[in-house]
């Protein structure tokens, strides 16, 4: 998950019958601008600026551990950067300003983290222009440097300290801010332990100290991901509405890169692929990106057809051939001109044919059922299929030949399973292509669809997506409102349904039994028959 795939509207909801805001299942209290101002300008005059200042920062201090803590648990993020980054949807939800992280630096081996932050409609400067016409002397964003302070401290599982620097109270453009890691701002971290003490109040005291020893326990429990990802495949891609193809995964970018590689030539292409992971979408992509996208496009199924019938299609006849053929019939191989056929399911060809199909690609010319004479075609030939043709020449179910004639280029796509990545994202376009407008997924329900190993990929997500909608209607989509298939599947079921390898199988039961104990290492461990130890170095070997 990366953090700009949030949408608040997914994740704020009203709690039924009492018609609480809330933010998961966490309630919130809605204070608006005038009686905050109010409130602020009481608490200066009662306790001066500086105590002010110490209140402010330890308020938003607990405000964005609470943060970090709840958004974690909504979401599992691509990296601790992505996690860190959502803090923006933080300080949206809490309404103290809209906020833009862009992180320097961050490496939790050597302690040291650097980031900026520029916030704008900061509500403790408009607090502070309802309370005075005049400047401030000083930089007065108390909650949101607190709160960036605690949000990043969990998140980098060491002391985290954020400065304002720049002030739109003091007449800048708008607020800037730095955080750094203690180490980075030349500081231990019982130093800025000791500066938090300083500006924290007796009252306050007894609930920092509970919030701090859940802060260390939650640190200790939180699984430790994956930390430098590349920024090619950090980013989100997307392929315009007429190429059909919508990804984020490295596997796709792969693919997509290959295919745009080829699609100009005039190579035979071989797309392998299970059933439903998109051969014919991509077929259609690599058409359009060639020099023929201004001429046909053709595909058939070729185990839709009885043999005859499909000779017939892809060849063509002449008249009086066999019964019932009253005029010439030019095939769709002719008919696609200098286009693209695309022939889906090649390994259900039957044998009579593959010979026929065999010459065309040899000799590019075809011969009419009944014909004496070849036509010359000019048509180029992509093949797809979601079986092993290697598999099928050895059971002779397939010519050699013929094999190694359309796997000139091959292409393999991915299932579903192995680019989680694109998971939410098509779920998002399916679902806006279906219901314009729609409030979208619960956090639940992001989880679940990310989990679920989806043997019929992406075809099977579209159809379930449809199904919760029509349950759903313009309520936010939850897991009960999936198929029962998918939402009451056994897990032990669900990660070994397509039958995977055993390092594959042995992947999703460790993500299965730490998801199960809430990441908590030291149960996993146990469950797993295994040290502490060990099972960390196995995460890190499979890349978890």
């Amino acid at each position: 998950m990366l953090a700009k795939d949030i949408k608040l509207s997914e994740i704020l909801s009203q709690e039924p019958g009492t018609g609480f805001p809330l933010f998961g299942a966490q309630r919130m209290i809605i204070s608006g601008l005038p009686a905050m101002s109010r409130l602020l300008k009481q608490l200066l005059t009662l306790i001066g600026p500086e105590q002010l200042a110490g209140v402010l920062s330890r308020f938003g201090y607990q405000i964005g551990m609470a943060g970090a803590l709840k958004i974690a648990a909504l979401y599992d993020f691509d990296s601790p950067m992505e996690w860190l980054k959502s803090f923006k949807y933080i300080g949206s939800i809490a309404g103290i300003a809209d906020s833009m992280i862009e992180i320097q630096h961050f490496d939790r081996e050597t302690k040291s983290l650097k980031f900026s932050v520029i916030c704008k409609s900061s509500f403790e400067v408009e607090c502070w222009k309802s309370i005075s016409t005049d400047m401030a002397p000083n930089p007065i964003c108390h909650i949101s440097t607190g709160a960036l302070s605690g949000f990043a401290s969990v998140v980098f599982g060491s002391e985290v300290l954020a400065k304002e620097v720049a002030c739109q109270a003091q007449g800048h453009k708008h607020c800037f801010a730095e955080g750094r890691s203690a180490s980075d701002w030349g500081l231990s971290s019982a130093q800025v332990r000791e500066l938090w003490a300083q500006l924290e109040m007796n009252p306050f005291e007894k609930e920092i100290e509970l919030l701090e020893e859940k802060l260390k326990k939650t640190q200790k429990d939180l699984a430790r991901q994956k930390e430098k990802i590349h920024d090619l495949e950090a980013q989100t891609t997307q392929i315009g509405d007429k190429d059909g193809i919508i990804y984020r995964s490295g596997n796709m970018k792969k693919l997509i890169l290959l295919a745009d590689k080829v699609a100009p030539t005039h190579s035979i292409v071989l797309i392998q692929g299970e059933s439903g992971t998109g051969k014919e979408v991509l077929a259609r992509y690599i058409h359009n990106h060639s020099g023929r996208s201004e001429h046909p496009f053709f595909a058939v199924n070729c185990a839709a057809l009885p043999p005859k019938l499909l000779e017939s299609e892809l060849f063509g006849h002449v008249k009086g051939a066999f019964t019932g053929a009253n005029s010439n019939h030019k095939g769709l191989f002719l008919e696609t001109g200098k286009g693209s056929f695309f022939l889906d399911e090649i390994g259900e060809l039957p044998l009579e044919l593959q010979s026929k199909l065999l010459r065309v690609l040899q000799e590019k010319e075809i011969r009419p059922v009944g014909g004496l004479k070849s036509i010359p075609t000019k048509a180029r030939i992509i093949a797809a299929t979601n079986r092993d043709l290697k598999t099928l020449v050895k059971e002779k179910m397939f010519r050699e030949d013929l094999y190694y004639r359309l796997a000139v280029f091959p292409l393999t796509v991915k299932p579903l399973r192995d680019r989680k990545e694109d998971i939410l994202l098509l779920s998002r376009h399916f679902l806006e292509q279906l219901r314009p407008g729609h409030p979208g997924f619960s956090p639940a329900a992001i989880r679940m669809m990310e989990t679920y190993p989806w043997p019929g990929n992406v075809r099977e997500l579209e159809n379930c997506i449809e199904y919760a909608i029509i349950l759903a209607g313009q309520d936010r989509i939850m897991p009960e409102h999936f198929p029962q298939s998918i939402v009451s599947e056994d897990p032990l079921t669900a990660i070994s349904s397509d039958l995977p390898t055993l390092k594959e199988l042995e992947k999703r039961y460790t993500r299965l039994v730490l998801k199960t104990t809430n990441q908590n290492k030291q149960k996993a461990s146990k469950i797993l028959g295994t040290s502490v130890t060990t099972l960390w170095r196995r995460i890190k070997e499979m890349g978890m």
